[in-house]
This record gives structure tokens, C-alpha cells and sequence, in this order.
């Protein structure tokens, strides 16, 4: 016990004096010359680095990082991360576009510095000193380095002669109280640098214009640079002649390089970080800007003249960001703001030191909004150099809240679309705590979370505070952590001591999921969905509850044209309670038709994130059948299915896992026809004809599904086990889905398929006829078939003409129809088993690439077999094939079949059933699948 005092009194004392020590940060100063061979892409650079030890240790190593080599392969934290966040663009990317750092030499003080690879990260090194380095003492380090810049995958590269050279030298990770920072690149997550200086020399092409972080040394660049404002430049076309003598036309996209070259000089001090951009197209402008002091600072934009009418305006935009910062923040320090066009492969703004990279955007206002935001991180990162990776949110969220007092100035209120995408992840559960670490986020939370919910917590704040001490203890903030490291602590340190107020329970937001206190929705509103100005209205202040009403509209081969009402209270973020009411009136049955929904979440959170239960409904015309006195008669069907859907957690919030389970009964009510004989006597003539009468058919049937599905970029794949229960039967069905990428784009689709069909009790005549329905079918079925009318069918139980083409992708999934046979070809009441691929045709060779609008090309094949083929006499082959061209239209809501090679069995039906110049056309099948057209197809990010 007394052993366990000692050890408590020990640590206690411990960190009250590490609580008490003085900050202190490591002093990084560099001195560096570099190259650019714009043939191979490539830097070739020499630094020099003096490194002061600020720290009360005695350091033995420096970990750098050697960023390039981010890009060096495919396994990297990079290509991990990207390929998480849903892209395979750097993954399958040639030898040719990838990047690495080498030939590192370093030296300490002149002697050899022996060089140690991280367990881990390929983009980190450890630097062993020959002698430690004691508090208090500066070494130099020097290394030379070569890079091979990549294409511009993420923030730097090239693309073509346009240059971004970002973390493209060796640099210390920071060390400070908590120890060594080493961390990887990331594309998503941001840096964590030492203050220093950089005097850095670039050599290039004569006729290159450069933007550097930092102060331009040069006068006489300076002069050519002011001539550039009016530059013009057009690709150039050129015909060259191939070995087979055949032309092709390309463009010369840059201006050739000047055999001379140029060496320029940039210095800049308090800084943690050094880009520099060059690209021979760049117009640039030039201006001033005098700050409240009466300091004058540079402001110089540079963008491609295809960009000119958009960039127009730059420098203003530029200085109006300045001043707002300034005037809400802080002065700003150094003498120069930048502006850079980056190009479209780069996709978003970055910030570096004094300089900013912009990729081309559509319009005036929106460069306006993001070069504010860009010029703000010079504040919130480049002068509170917070560790990005671990706090993002002390960077682009409060960026992001003074971001939108700009915007709000300038442009007035703007929807809050960022807000209800929010919302909907709180509701969902998918939402994460403002204080989780860039790379734990999830891709759509860093955006919802780092920037959106934290600039909220900052409104917040203010609101608390008052804007006058809030806007007081943010200058404050500013005027002691500038050029420093500040933690989330020292940020609440300085509001609490302007304002006098306790905001423990304000901070601890920072640490809890869900709405903000001001965040509560209030009230209904209810607007028609043509109202575009109401709804731009509730968009800009969501916090009501929205119904919608609005035209519903429908069709099919006997109904025709349907015309009605919808209600819904469907929207971001979705109610607990949601439901959607869509009656219509058929124009030819003369019925009441339409569809609607009643469900009821629950988010427990636990085992299962989201409970789902409710019911659907919907009813309309099925058949038609008209009698001998030419009169038509409608046949419909009415389903109602209660249901419940059971989501599982996740433990990974970054996770592209979706996993449920789901039960549903389908109570179905369906119209057919019973015939029967009516005998009519008089006198001595006795007439026996055969009427018919409308029949009232129930059945109920049972459905369970067990669904894992990876929606991940690379590889995705879905299993899905379905049990299925009727009056005397159980129908069992395995569904196993994978795509299999292809390194340019498109790729493999595998489909493979086992169902088992059982009978309650004995089989007999009568339970096969009314199980006819449910049997397994090895062609894809048709209408009839969609035993719980799930499917949109244009002529449900149409057997001739272009309804009657359609099937569902189901079962054995064959594209040839064998609907006119009593018996189908392939269809069985015992097992079955299919694969089926489909690959896509690359653009070159699709004969449909010629067309205005791009039409893809797949190439299909199927293969299969079931029972009725293993018994001895079987008619037909033990394993049926088809395969041809697809069409699938509208991310696949739609696809169209053309077989051309199939089984023999196929081919017999075919040529005794359709004439032979009809053949072609009435082979081809197509098939609807409204489930594939859900947010999820359209952004894999977007898990609801």
C-alpha cells in the first residue's frame, strides 16, 4: 500500500510539473537548392537544415518525412486511405505516374547521419545523429535528394508542364512535449510542421512563371512578371503520322521551354512549410494591399488564360479576404498573399504559407468563396500551426466559421445544405465527435464534422460568449499562439480567460456525437416541390419539419397513363417517422391505383445501429382480359407487407461494410378469372355457353433476407440469403455478388447463384400447378414470376409485342426467353445453380462510343444448371449457356440483353417460334430495376 502512495505522490508531482513547464518548440531553418528537369518530371535539390533543440532532451534521432514517396507504389497509407475513400485512380496508375523521393545523403555537422526505414510507413525515415544532441544546440544537417514528381494525384505533382511542387523535400517531424509526431501522407488529413526559416533557390526554363511561398528576391523577375497580365496562349494542333502511316491529330498544351534558364530566390521567415508552383501559360496580376496598421502587403494572383474570365476579378476577392481576417483575427503577417491556379486533376484548394492553390471552378462566386476560405488558413494553419492530423478541426472548422461570416457578407444567407447532410448523419448514427483524428473520420464526416459541425460549435460559442468578448478572446488567441503549436487546451485556456467564464460543459461538446443545442428542429412547414423559392427559403433556415406534395405520375401497358397526389415527409434529415402517400387515377382501367409507405425508425446504437419497421402498400392493374362480347376487363392486385429491417453496427466508422437482416409478409390480394358453363333452355333449343366471373385470390407469403455487402471502390461484393415460406412450400435462395476492377476503368461483374426448392409434405400434381409461380427459373422472370410485385413491369403479363421482352435479373438470370413454352426451358421445383458474368468494353473498341451521348457496352455470359438435367433421359444438355452484348443505361436502372451464342435447347425454341427476320429484334430481352438508382450507387459515401 505504501508502495501505491509513493508510486500515486510520484506521478502526481510529475504532472504538475510538466503542467507547469514553459512552452517551448524546436526552431527548423532551411536553406535549399533546386532544379526542375521538366523533360522527366523531376527535382534534383540539395538542402541544408539547421535544427535548434528548444527542448529540455537530449535528442539521439530526427524522424523526416520523405513525402514523395506517398506515391512510390500501392502500398502505401496514401493508396490505403485512397482506396478507402473510394478511388482507384492512384492505385492503378502506371509506372509512370508515380513519384518517390531518393538518393538521401544525410549528414550531421559533416559526418555521415546513418539513415533507419520506418517499420511501417515507406514515406518515413529516421535520421540516427552521430552524437546527441543536447538542449539547447543547433546542428546542420545536409542531404541531396532527387524526386520524381508524380501526376497530380493529391495536392502536388505535375500534369503535363503545369508544376505543383508540395512536400516535395525531406523535413523534420515535430518533436514536442508528447514526444516525436512522425505520421504519413494522407490525402485526407493535413500537416504538422516546425516553425522556421526558408531561403530556397529554384533553377527552371527561362520562360516559366513561378509562385513561391515567401518574398521574390528578384527585381528584375518582379518586371517580367507585372508584363504577364495580358499573356494568351492556346493549345496548338499538330498532326503527326504513325508507323502505319496512318494520321492522328493531338494538341501542344504548353509552350516549349527555353533552352536558358533562370535561378530565383524566395526567403521567408516564421513559417512551416514552403510550396512553389510553375507553369509557362500563367497570366498574373498584381496588387496591394494596405492593412489597418498601414502595412502593405502583396497580393498576386496567377492563373491559365482559359480561366480568365473567371479569375478576372482574383485580386480583389484575394485583398477583401485579407481584410476580413485581419480585421477579425489578426494583422496578417508577411508581406505577400498568393492565389494559384492548380490544375483540374488537383480538384479543390490547398494552403500553403502566403500561397494558395486553387483548382479552375465554375464561376466568379464560387472562386470567391474558396479563395477566401484558402487565404483564411493562413491564420488557422499557417500562423496557428495546430496539428492538423490529430485536431482538424482547430484548422477548418474555425476557418470554416469565419469562412462563412464571409460569405454571409458578401452573398448574403445561402442554403444550408452541408447542415442537413449533417443532420442526417446524427440521425443515422453515422455521425462521429468534433475531436476524432482526420484519419479516423469517415470521408464524408471529415467534411460534416471538421469543417460544418465545428464552425457551428464556434456560432455556438459566440452566442455563449457574446460576439464582442468572443471576437476579443480570438485576437487574443491569435496574438499569443502565433508561429506556435497551440492544443486544443490552450484554446480554451485564453476563451476562458477573456470572457470569465467556466466552458467546461461548451468544450465537452467536442467529445459528444449529435446535434448542437441550437441545432433542434422546430415547427412543420409544407410547400408543393414546384415551388423552387419556398423550398430555397427552408434550405436556407432547415429547421422545421418538411412535408412535400407534388404531382405523382405512372404508366404501364393497362393502366396507361396514371395521374395523381403525392404526400411525403421524406427528406435530409429523414423523420423517425416517414411516409409517403401517391394515389392516381388510371386513365384506361378507370381505377384508383398508386402506392405508399408507413415506417418507424429506431436507433438503439448498440448491437444493431438502426431498427426499421413499418409497412407498404400498393396496388394496380396486372392483366387484362376481354371476353367475346369485346367487353375488357382489369385484372389488379393489392399487397400490403409489414416488415422489419434490422441494420447491424459497424465498430469502424470508416467502414464499407453494410450488413442486415429483413423480414417481410406479403399479403397479396389478386383478381383472376373462374370460368364455368351456363346452360340456357328455351322451349326445345338448349345453349350451353361459358361465362366467367372476377375471383377474390389471397395468399400471404414469408420472406427472410441475410445480407453482407462491401461497398468498398476496390473489389465490392454482396451475399444475400433469402428464405421464402407459402402455403406448401419453402424456397431457399443464395445470391453472391462480386466486381472484379479493371486498372483503366469499367471492370468484371460475377453473379453466382444456388437455390433449393421444398415441398410441405408430398409432393403432388395440385402443389406443383399452384407453386408454378415460385419454382426456380433459369431465365431471368418475367412478370408473372415477380411473385411479390416488386418489380416495375411495362406489361407484367404481356406474351407478345416489346412489354413482353422484359425479365428481372433473378434466379438462374438467362437473358433468352422461353415464355411461350408450357414448360420452360430450364425452370425446376428442386435446385438450380448459374453463374453469370459481365464485363465492360473499353471505350476504343465500343461501336457506340461514336454516338453524341456515351452509351457503355458490356459483353455477357451465362452458365447453368439444375435437377432436371442430371435425371437419366434428360432432354436437354446438363449445363445450359447464353451470351452477348448488354446495354445498361442510367447507372443501370435499365439494361438491355442482345444474346448471340446460347444453348442448342435455346436455339430450337427460337427458330420453331419466331420467323426468322423477326428473330434478331424479338430475341433481344431488357430488364428495370428501379433499386439499383438509390444515393448509394450515386455516392458510396452516402450510407443511407
Amino acid at each position: 500500500m505504501k508502495k501505491f502512495l509513493l508510486f500515486l505522490t510520484t506521478y502526481c508531482l510529475l504532472t504538475i510539473v510538466n503542467s507547469q513547464r514553459p512552452y517551448w518548440q524546436q526552431e527548423v531553418n532551411y536553406r535549399i537548392d533546386v532544379s526542375l528537369n521538366d523533360k522527366e518530371h523531376s527535382l534534383n535539390g540539395f538542402a541544408k537544415i539547421d535544427y535548434i533543440n528548444n527542448s529540455p532532451d537530449t535528442l539521439k534521432f530526427i524522424w523526416f518525412h520523405c513525402w514523395p514517396n506517398a506515391y512510390k507504389n500501392d502500398k502505401t497509407a496514401f493508396t490505403d486511405q485512397q482506396l478507402e475513400n473510394g478511388s482507384t485512380r492512384f492505385y492503378f496508375s502506371s509506372k509512370e505516374e508515380k513519384g518517390y523521393i531518393n538518393q538521401l545523403d544525410f549528414k550531421v555537422n559533416g559526418s555521415t547521419a546513418p539513415m533507419e526505414d520506418h517499420p511501417q510507413y515507406i514515406d518515413i525515415v529516421k535520421v540516427n545523429l552521430p552524437t546527441p544532441l543536447p538542449p539547447g544546440q543547433k546542428i546542420t544537417l545536409s542531404t541531396p535528394f532527387h524526386v520524381q514528381l508524380p501526376f497530380n494525384f493529391s495536392r502536388g505533382g505535375h500534369e503535363g508542364q503545369s508544376y505543383q511542387a508540395t512536400q516535395w523535400y525531406p523535413k523534420p517531424a515535430v518533436y514536442n512535449k508528447n514526444g516525436w509526431h512522425p505520421m504519413p501522407y494522407l490525402d485526407q488529413g493535413e500537416f504538422y510542421s516546425e516553425f522556421g526559416s526558408f531561403d530556397v533557390r529554384i533553377t527552371l526554363p527561362k520562360n516559366y512563371v513561378v509562385a513561391a511561398t515567401g518574398a521574390l528576391q528578384d527585381d528584375n523577375e518582379k518586371a517580367w512578371l507585372r508584363t504577364r497580365t495580358q499573356f494568351s496562349w492556346e493549345p496548338v494542333k499538330q498532326r503527326t503520322k504513325n508507323a502505319a502511316g496512318q494520321y492522328k491529330t493531338s494538341y501542344q498544351s504548353f509552350p516549349d521551354s527555353e533552352p536558358a534558364t533562370k535561378t530565383l530566390q524566395y526567403k521567408q521567415g516564421n513559417i512551416h512549410d514552403f510550396a512553389w508552383f510553375a507553369d509557362k501559360r500563367f497570366i498574373v496580376n498584381m496588387d496591394s494591399c494596405i492593412l489597418a496598421s498601414g502595412k502593405t502587403v502583396d497580393v498576386i494572383t496567377y492563373y491559365t488564360p482559359d480561366q480568365k474570365k473567371n479569375w478576372s476579378k482574383s485580386t480583389t476577392y484575394a485583398k477583401q479576404a485579407i481584410h476580413h481576417y485581419s480585421s477579425l483575427v489578426g494583422e496578417y503577417p508577411y508581406p505577400v498573399v498568393q492565389v494559384v491556379q492548380g490544375p483540374e486533376s488537383f480538384g479543390g484548394g490547398m494552403e500553403y504559407p502566403t500561397i494558395t492553390v486553387i483548382s479552375p471552378v465554375d464561376n466568379q462566386k464560387s472562386l470567391d468563396k474558396v479563395i477566401a476560405h484558402e487565404i483564411g488558413h493562413n491564420w488557422f494553419y499557417g500562423i496557428l500551426a495546430s496539428n492538423e492530423r490529430k485536431h482538424p478541426w482547430m484548422d477548418e472548422g474555425l476557418n470554416s466559421f469565419y469562412e462563412n461570416k464571409y460569405s454571409e457578407r458578401y452573398y448574403g444567407a445561402s442554403p444550408k445544405l452541408e447542415q442537413l447532410l449533417f443532420e442526417t448523419q446524427v440521425v443515422e448514427k453515422l455521425d462521429q465527435p468534433i475531436r476524432t483524428s482526420s484519419d479516423s473520420l469517415s470521408l464524408l464526416n471529415y467534411a460534416m464534422i471538421a469543417y460544418y459541425k465545428t464552425a457551428a460549435w464556434m456560432q455556438y460559442l459566440e452566442s455563449v460568449l457574446g460576439a464582442s468578448a468572443f471576437q476579443l478572446a480570438m485576437q487574443k488567441y491569435f496574438q499569443r499562439w502565433q508561429f506556435k503549436h497551440p492544443e486544443p487546451e490552450d484554446f480554451k485556456i485564453v476563451l476562458e480567460e477573456v470572457s470569465e467564464k467556466n466552458l467546461d460543459k461548451e468544450f465537452e461538446l467536442l467529445n459528444q456525437k449529435g446535434l448542437l443545442p441550437q441545432q433542434q428542429s422546430k415547427g412543420l412547414k409544407t410547400a408543393f416541390i414546384g415551388d423552387i423559392k419556398s423550398l430555397e427559403q427552408w434550405s436556407k433556415k432547415p429547421t422545421k419539419d418538411l412535408i412535400l406534395f407534388g404531382p405523382a405520375l405512372g404508366a404501364n401497358s393497362y393502366d396507361k397513363f396514371m395521374a395523381g397526389v403525392f404526400v411525403t415527409n421524406m427528406k435530409f434529415p429523414p423523420p423517425r417517422l416517414q411516409f409517403l402517400m401517391a394515389p392516381m387515377y388510371a386513365t384506361s382501367s378507370k381505377k384508383l391505383t398508386g402506392l405508399g409507405f408507413l415506417y418507424y425508425s429506431l436507433y438503439p446504437n448498440q448491437l444493431f445501429r438502426k431498427i426499421e419497421f413499418g409497412v407498404n402498400a400498393s396496388t394496380f392493374t396486372a392483366d387484362t382480359y376481354t371476353d367475346s362480347d369485346n367487353k375488357k376487363v382489369y385484372l389488379g392486385f393489392r399487397k400490403i407487407v409489414p416488415g422489419i429491417k434490422l441494420t447491424l453496427k459497424e465498430k469502424n466508422p470508416r467502414s464499407s461494410l453494410n450488413r442486415f437482416i429483413q423480414f417481410k409478409s406479403f399479403l397479396i390480394n389478386e383478381d383472376g378469372l373462374g370460368f364455368y358453363r351456363d346452360t340456357t333452355i328455351s322451349g326445345i333449343d338448349t345453349t350451353i355457353s361459358t361465362k366467367y366471373r372476377i375471383t377474390d385470390n389471397n395468399r400471404t407469403l414469408n420472406q427472410l433476407r441475410i445480407v453482407i455487402e462491401n461497398n468498398r471502390v476496390l473489389y465490392p461484393y454482396k451475399g444475400e440469403l433469402k428464405i421464402e415460406q407459402g402455403k406448401d412450400f419453402v424456397r431457399t435462395a443464395f445470391t453472391g455478388n462480386y466486381f472484379f476492377n479493371y486498372p483503366k476503368k469499367g471492370g468484371l461483374d460475377v453473379r453466382l447463384f444456388a437455390g433449393k426448392f421444398f415441398y410441405n409434405g408430398a409432393k403432388t400434381f395440385t402443389k406443383q400447378f399452384a407453386t408454378d409461380r415460385y419454382h426456380l427459373n433459369m431465365t431471368g422472370a418475367n412478370g408473372y414470376e415477380d411473385y411479390t410485385y416488386n418489380e416495375y413491369f411495362i406489361g407484367r403479363n404481356k406474351f407478345e409485342g416489346f412489354a413482353s421482352q422484359q425479365i428481372m435479373v433473378r434466379d438462374g438470370a438467362f437473358k433468352v426467353r422461353t415464355d411461350l413454352l408450357a414448360d420452360k426451358v430450364g425452370k425446376t421445383d428442386d435446385w438450380l445453380i448459374a453463374a453469370n458474368f459481365s464485363t465492360t468494353i473499353p471505350d476504343e473498341v465500343n461501336p457506340l462510343s461514336v454516338l453524341p451521348v456515351k452509351i457503355p457496352l458490356k459483353v455477357f455470359f451465362d452458365l447453368g444448371t439444375q435437377s432436371e438435367a442430371w435425371k437419366p433421359n434428360a432432354e436437354s444438355d446438363r449445363f445450359l449457356f447464353d451470351a452477348g452484348l448488354q446495354i445498361p443505361l442510367f447507372r443501370e436502372t435499365i439494361n438491355i440483353y442482345i444474346p448471340l451464342l446460347y444453348s442448342n435447347v435455346y436455339k430450337e425454341y427460337i427458330q420453331s417460334t419466331i420467323e426468322k427476320k423477326q428473330r434478331f429484334w424479338k430475341k433481344i430481352s431488357f430488364s428495370i430495376d428501379m433499386s439499383n438508382f438509390s444515393f448509394r450507387k450515386i455516392d458510396r459515401n452516402l450510407n443511407f
